[in-house]
């Protein structure tokens, strides 16, 4: 496609076609953004696109001084046969077009976009993500117009079967997106009812039908190789294709992704070993395993494997020893080990992989033992809150971490060095025994030491 354009100076683009008035707020922010020796394509005239017209800037190879291209300039009307496509809602390259705009669908995100005349779409114009400019003065005429999240009300607009703003005060009430339970957006029955895939529902599933340059109101046909190609790309379309083309080879590509296409794997690759098979890489995948699957053998390798499959546990399954195995494991007080199954050593073991997790113990069973353990494999951070609220020594808690190897130092001169913490260290390790760890950590913490022998 490029080679429809020639490539000119931003320079030049300042002069010839003020660039840096037409596109951003205001001349300052273009300055800020584009650099001064980059380059634009520019085409005079009219131009014709057979396909997509993709903006996108890994697609924009810097030139051969290595210095960037901005974007494109049309000087004239712009047609394209396919999508206008930019995905990303971040960033993208600039389109300048001095007349009118029509294509087949119009996805814009993070690109700066300055049409002066008319926007015409066969299908949708769907404008995404609260990082993108647009100015376009003219008429925006599509079927379907959807602004999510997008600083954009258009000031003229013939859109015929659905009109979706969330900056416009305007827009209809009841096409706003709704919510599921996991409160993720879901498209209005009002649109699902107007797109070709009736399984399409939600504004992502939309986006990427747009990005991929299909139709999507227009019917189309799917068969299992486009399908294929959905799911890799993204396993979640999986949800979307219809059982007939959810072959063992599409589920098990989309099951190296992610657990949760367990739940939309059709009833006859329901079996123990594709369950297995997800389980052996995600925990995770227990919520999506039917319930005549999960036993206490399967209880017993999930937890072996990762100690969060604690939480996808049905309640009855979880015993006193899968909580140890789990703690050994990862598992978390938060999340994973219920209350009723909490005890000095199991928290002892937690607390000693996880010292972040001293924060869900109760009061009544924070002792001087986990404290030990908290300092020792950490920096103990919220020692002296943790002391008060389980009512132990903290001198005594210090004492015995000292006490248990000149490893601790670290910990205990890094945190928590006083007086008595050093007086106590110096007595057991400043010796021929621990001459090299006590030079060490002395070295280090030579400044430290210094304001603390004032204290003496």
């Amino acid at each position: 496609m490029n080679h429809l354009f020639r490539l000119i100076s931003t320079e030049e683009a300042i002069i010839q076609y003020q660039i840096d008035e037409q596109l951003y707020e205001s001349k300052e922010v273009f300055e800020d953004i584009v650099e001064g020796d980059s380059y634009f394509y520019l085409h005079e005239g009219d131009l014709l696109l057979n396909g997509h017209f993709i903006l996108d800037t890994d697609q924009l190879t810097d030139t051969k001084d290595g210095k960037r291209i901005e974007g494109y300039i049309v000087t004239g009307d712009l047609t394209v046969t396919g999508n206008i496509i930019n995905e990303e809602g971040d960033y993208g390259p600039a389109l300048y077009v001095t007349g009118d705009v029509s294509c087949q669908s119009m996805l814009l995100g993070g690109s700066p976009v300055h049409i002066t005349g008319n926007v015409t779409a066969a299908e949708v114009i769907m404008v995404h993500y609260n990082h993108g400019w647009m100015k376009c003065p003219g008429v925006f005429t599509a079927p379907v117009y959807i602004g999510d999240d997008y600083h954009f009300i258009p000031a003229q607009k013939h859109i015929s079967l659905f009109y979706m703003n969330d900056r416009d005060p305007a827009s209809p009430p009841e096409n706003a997106w709704e919510s599921d339970e996991d409160d993720d957006y879901l498209l209005p029955p009002v649109l699902q009812q107007v797109l070709n895939n009736p399984l399409t529902i939600t504004p992502d599933e939309l986006r990427r039908d747009l990005a991929a340059g299909e139709a999507v109101l227009q019917p189309q046909e799917r068969n299992a190789e486009y399908w294929r190609r959905k799911v890799a790309h993204n396993w979640g379309d999986l949800r979307r294709a219809p059982m007939e083309f959810r072959t063992r080879e599409i589920c098990l590509q989309a099951l190296q992704v992610t657990p949760a296409v367990l739940a939309w794997f059709p009833p006859a690759l329901q079996q123990p070993d594709i369950y297995m098979q997800a389980l052996d890489k995600f925990p995770a995948a227990l919520q999506y395993f039917p319930a005549s699957l999960v036993n206490e053998e399967v209880a017993a390798i999930a937890v072996h494997k990762h100690g969060k499959a604690l939480r996808y546990l049905p309640e009855q399954l979880i015993t006193r020893e899968l909580c140890y195995t789990g703690a050994a494991n990862g598992a978390t007080l938060q999340h994973d080990i219920p209350e009723h199954f909490y005890e000095p050593a199991l928290l002892l073991m937690v607390i000693s992989h996880n010292d972040y997790e001293m924060q869900y113990v109760p009061a009544a069973m924070i002792s001087e033992d986990l404290l030990v353990a908290y300092v020792k494999v950490g920096r103990g951070a919220y020692l002296d809150k943790y002391c008060n609220e389980g009512g132990v020594s903290k001198a005594r808690v210090l004492e015995r971490v000292v006490e248990d190897g000149p490893a601790y130092l670290e910990n205990l001169f890094g945190w928590h060095l006083s007086p008595a913490v050093y007086n106590a260290a110096q007595q057991q390790y400043d010796n021929d025994t621990y001459q090299r760890e006590w030079q060490a950590i002395t070295q280090r913490y030579a400044t430290k030491i210094d304001r603390v022998r004032k204290q003496l």
